[in-house]
C-alpha cells in the first residue's frame, strides 16, 4: 500500500507527539555492555551495494545484518532504543525508502513506498523516503521524504515526516507551508533529542532563501512548533548529526558540500552555543563523516576516509575516539568503504 496521504498537523499534532516522546526515559540505556555500532559498509570498491553490519566497538564480533540485492544500497542506520531492531534507508535504482529489522537480521520490513517502478523515484508524482530515526521511546520513528514534481532541479517539498514502527500514522513536521511562500528548505537526517521534545535536523536552502543553497544545522522544539538555526552557513555543517545522551551537545562534521576537501567533527550546544571543534586535520584530504555519541556519552563513533585499505580517496574505516577528540582507535579495517555509524544502546547482560 502506497503512503501518499499524510497529515499536517500544527501545534496540536505536535504536542501531543511531544507527550509520546516522553513516556519513556531518554536512550534507554541500561547497564553492562556500552552497546553494538551499526554501520553501512559497501560491498564492493565501486560501491554499488551496501549493507548493515553490527560490531562491537573493539571491533569484534562483526555480524552482517542486512543482505541486499545487486545494485542496492542500504545505509543510514539507527539502532531502536531497545536494541532490538535498526530502521534504515534502502536505496536502489527504482526506489528510496524506510526499512525496518531485527537486530539479528530477521523480521525484515518495508515502512514506506515509493511505488514508482522505473527509474527515480521523484519523477512523476514519485516519492523519496530516508534518513530515518528512532524517538526515544520507540514509538516514533521520524525520517525525510521528498515528494511533488522536480522544477529547476528543486523537488517541490522535501520535509520531516513521524511514523509509528509499522509504518501508519503518518504525519508532516515540518514544511508545512506550500512552497510558494517563498523561503523553504530541504530538510532531512533528523534526530530526536534524548527527552523527545525537539527535532535536530539538517536543512539546505533552495528557492529564494538566502544565501542559496546553504547548509545548515536547525532544532525544532516539537513543543512550540519554533524553529532554530544553530550553526553558521560557511560550515556546512550536516551530514547525520547527533545528540549526546545529556541534550547538552551536538555532534556534526563540517564541509559537507565539498566532499573532496578536508572535513572535521564539532560540537555545539542546542541554542548555538559553545561552537567546539574536536578535530584538526588539514591534509586536504582526510574527512571526518557521520558520527554517534556512545551510550555513555563519553566515546564517539564516525567513518573516517581514507583509512586502511583500497584506493587513496575510495576507503573509509568506523573509528571510535574519547568525546573531547582524543583516543582515536580503529574499529574496522577493510579495502571497502564503512561508514554511517551509529551506536546502539547498552543492554543489561
Amino acid at each position: 500500500m502506497r503512503r501518499t496521504a499524510t497529515t499536517r498537523f500544527g501545534l496540536t499534532g505536535l504536542l501531543a507527539l511531544t507527550c509520546l516522546a516522553l513516556s519513556a526515559p531518554a536512550n534507554a540505556t541500561f547497564e553492562g555492555d556500552n552497546g553494538r555500532i551499526a554501520f553501512r559498509r559497501f560491498l564492493g570498491l565501486d560501491r554499488s551495494s551496501g549493507a548493515i553490519f553490527t560490531v562491537r566497538s573493539d571491533g569484534t564480533h562483526e555480524f552482517q545484518v542486512t543482505h541486499p540485492g545487486t545494485g542496492v544500497v542500504d545505509q543510514d542506520p539507527d539502532v531502536s532504543p531497545d536494541g532490538r531492531r535498526i530502521v534504515f534507508q534502502r536505496g536502489g535504482e527504482t526506489m528510496d525508502d524506510v526499512f525496518v529489522v531485527n537486530s539479528d537480521g530477521t523480521g525484515l520490513r518495508q515502512l514506506t513506498s515509493t511505488a514508482f517502478p522505473e527509474g527515480n523515484c521523484l519523477p512523476d508524482g514519485g516519492e523519496c523516503n530516508g534518513t530515518p530515526a528512532w524517538s526515544p521511546d520507540g514509538r516514533w520513528i521520524v525520517f525525510n521524504r521528498a515528494f511533488g514534481p522536480v522544477v529547476d532541479d528543486v523537488v517541490e517539498t522535501q520535509a520531516l515526516f513521524v511514523m509509528r514502527p509499522d509504518g501508519t500514522h503518518v504525519r508532516q513536521v515540518t514544511q508545512l507551508h506550500s512552497p510558494a511562500t517563498g523561503d523553504t528548505g530541504q530538510d532531512s537526517a533528523p534526530q530526536f533529542s534524548p527527552d523527545g521534545t525537539r527535532l535536530l535536523f539538517q536543512r539546505r536552502n533552495v528557492r529564494t532563501a538566502t544565501p542559496e543553497g546553504a547548509l545548515a544545522l536547525w532544532v525544532l522544539d516539537l513543543r512550540t512548533g519554533a524553529e532554530r538555526r544553530i550553526t553558521p552557513y560557511d560550515l556546512q555543517a550536516g551530514d547525520t548529526p547527533d545528540w549526546s545522551p545529556d541534550g547538552k551537545n551536538i555532534l556534526f562534521h563540517d564541509n559537507n558540500d565539498t566532499p573532496q576537501g578536508n572535513a572535521n567533527l564539532y560540537t555545539v550546544r542546542p541554542d548555538g552555543s559553545h561552537l567546539k571543534q574536536l578535530t584538526f586535520v588539514g591534509d586536504g584530504i582526510t574527512r571526518y563523516l557521520g558520527s554517534s555519541f556512545s551510550p555513555d556519552g563519553k566515546s564517539i563513533v564516525v567513518g573516517k576516509r581514507p583509512s586502511t585499505g583500497g584506493p587513496e580517496l575510495n576507503t573509509a574505516d568506523v573509528v571510535v575516539m574519547r568525546a573531547n577528540g582524543t583516543g582515536e582507535r580503529l574499529v574496522t579495517r577493510t579495502e571497502l568503504y564503512d561508514s554511517f555509524p551509529d551506536w546502539g544502546p547498552a543492554i543489561a547482560r
